[in-house]
């Protein structure tokens, strides 16, 4: 064999062991995935997002998504779905702590819970004025749109950047971050006042009982001495809106009809058990929805530093089309209109802010 052909044969070989690499690197984000997307949403379902110029431009150009910090989010009640499910579960007398128990410590721990979500809002409404006015006060935001299945890659791979597969044994008692839990589903809207003051009632009902209790001296009734009707009555008027953190927002906000993609991520001190759970990634595990139960109960981030953003790479075609704001002055326009087009973007039109009759193709006869 010449030196020629052994060169080659290595350089196929080099090659070959690449493919294998990014073949196997492939194969461990799809099958260790912890992703959850809701039944609503189907891989073809259109998405749209406004944003300035520059954003949609990076998203472009850079083939980067950009997710931010829930506490970053201009509504300061972003995450308070966690607060108020834990006192809508909080009993009197339990011994059950929920992390917090006065003003201070719920302020606290509401930025520990935001500090721990890394989110991208979309909607699902391609026409709003709401949202042009916005998102758009200077006339020269875009709209940008594209599809749940192109959406997945980003999120999969922010899960997979903190996946919990990238702890080793130089971790054990170190305290880690996770991902631990990763969604995209569409946004809840009700009115946050009137749940947190239906569960503030029984919450001080259910106090006014055990003080009855002890004022006769008693404890109140254990778990098997309570008629199990009690309990199916009780989950019965728990409110359903609060089953997943970040997913809920006051129905003033209802014009966004928002759908989000969002990953949570959680800190713990790092074990054998832990290291042992790495196997279970693979959704085809037996234990693998024990596993996504299990990190969804990790603490919420106390000690570790994140950034305020994190940039995931994405396809090249995720932004499928782009309307520019139809009050942007033309000169802007035909500027980002030629950029996006140069990067293979189809431009559409938005309806917005329109005059009709100038779309009229007929007229009353004279």
């Amino acid at each position: 064999m010449t030196d020629a052909e052994v060169r080659s044969k290595e350089k196929r070989s080099a090659t070959l062991r690449q493919v294998s690499i990014l073949h196997s690197f492939a194969l461990t984000v799809m099958t260790s995935s912890i992703l959850e997307v809701d039944p609503s949403l189907s891989e073809d379902t259109v998405l749209y997002r406004t944003l300035d110029f520059f954003g949609a431009a990076a998203i472009v150009r850079n083939k980067q998504l950009m997710f931010s910090r829930a506490d970053t989010f201009s509504d300061k009640n972003e995450g308070i779905d966690r607060l108020l499910v834990q006192l809508e579960a909080a009993k009197p007398a339990s011994g059950c702590g929920m992390g917090w128990h006065d003003g201070y410590t719920a302020r606290t721990h509401h930025e520990q819970i935001k500090q721990s979500h890394f989110i991208s809002c979309w909607s699902r409404n391609p026409e709003s004025v709401a949202m042009w006015s916005l998102y758009s006060p200077d006339y020269c935001s875009v709209r940008v749109s594209t599809t749940i299945s192109k959406l997945r890659r980003p999120i999969e791979e922010l899960l997979e950047k903190y996946s919990i597969s990238r702890l080793s044994e130089r971790n054990l008692n170190q305290r880690v971050l996770v991902s631990s839990a990763g969604y995209i589903a569409p946004v809840e809207y009700a009115s946050l006042q009137w749940i947190a003051q239906k569960i503030t009632r029984r919450a001080k009902a259910h106090r006014r009982i055990a003080e009855r209790y002890s004022r006769k001296g008693k404890s109140l009734p254990l778990f098997n001495d309570v008629d199990p009707r009690y309990y199916q009555r009780e989950q019965q008027r728990r409110f359903s809106e609060l089953r997943t953190t970040c997913r809920l927002k006051d129905k003033s906000f209802e014009h966004e009809d928002e759908v989000r993609l969002f990953v949570r991520l959680g800190e713990e001190v790092c074990s054998t058990s832990v290291l042992e759970d790495q196997a279970y990634l693979d959704p085809n595990h037996k234990y693998h929805l024990v596993l996504k139960e299990d990190l969804k109960a990790w603490g919420f981030v106390k000690l570790g530093k994140l950034p305020l953003r994190e940039f995931a790479p994405c396809s090249e075609d995720l932004v499928e089309t782009v309307a520019i704001d139809p009050r942007c002055p033309p000169h802007k326009a035909d500027f980002m209109r030629r950029w996006f087009q140069n990067y293979g973007v189809r431009i559409v039109e938005s309806a917005c802010f329109g005059y009709l009759p100038d779309s009229f193709e007929v007229y009353p006869e004279w």
